[in-house]
């Protein structure tokens, strides 16, 4: 996508991989949350909207253990809501646009927050597999972020289309770090988008939920179709 093309100049001085040891990892002992109830009450809702999208409808169960821990009435510090844990602007916006009644019932709010990560999804289109994660980051701190990020980790020199290179880059945009920022944008001296000095918390998000992506997906079948081999019989 030609408009998330970050501009950006290349350097050859501090790196993104120090930053590496700071990061905390993905804990494999986390609880993979009462899923069950879930696909047993709201399963076809999820299936028929992913269904929709083309996506795979256990990364959104993944989202939903990480948002929500399957709490319908969940609302956060922030105001965010539901089982999506929609803000409340956003959930506004996405009632109009899916022309909603409400976006506070948990049908209404899958079907309005898994359009919204369809839409994220939509816009790293060309970045293959990683368009997922991108995507993940983006519901979880901004697209605006994300793209800022990807600016840091072009000016470094590296491929900006890879998630494992643009999440090392995340800790360039915690305001401690403007000296790195004045050199990316030489203008503006700081990040396009702000400064996030909470930059732990995308990074983590994103690793949390492929991993309960990767649990689900060896406890519930896919609801996209498998690419058969095709068989072709040998002349004879």
């Amino acid at each position: 996508n030609t408009n998330l093309k970050p501009q950006a100049k290349k350097n050859k001085g501090k790196d993104p991989e120090r930053n590496k040891d700071k990061i905390q990892r993905g804990n494999t002992g986390f609880k993979l949350g009462n899923v069950d109830n879930l696909v047993k009450e709201l399963g076809d809702v999820i299936t028929e909207e992913c269904n929709t999208y083309k996506l795979d409808w256990r990364i959104v169960l993944a989202i939903i253990r990480q948002e929500s821990y399957f709490n319908a009435n969940a609302r956060s510090h922030a105001g965010a809501f539901g089982l999506m844990q929609l803000m409340p602007r956003t959930g506004a916006g996405l009632q109009d646009q899916l022309e909603l009644e409400e976006t506070q019932t948990p049908k209404n709010n899958l079907i309005a927050g898994i359009y919204y990560y369809a839409t994220l999804v939509s816009q790293f289109r060309e970045f293959g597999d990683d368009k997922y994660k991108f995507a993940l980051a983006s519901y979880n701190a901004g697209l605006g972020r994300v793209i800022d990020a990807m600016t840091i980790t072009a000016y470094f020199g590296k491929d900006y289309k890879s998630w494992d290179n643009v999440k090392e880059a995340y800790p360039f945009l915690a305001s401690k770090e403007d000296s790195i920022q004045a050199l990316v944008w030489p203008e503006a001296k700081r990040p396009s988008n702000g400064t996030l000095d909470n930059w732990k918390e995308p990074y983590n998000y994103v690793n949390s939920i492929m991993f309960y992506y990767d649990a689900y997906k060896k406890m519930f079948e896919s609801n996209l179709p498998e690419d058969t081999p095709k068989i072709t019989k040998k002349k004879k």
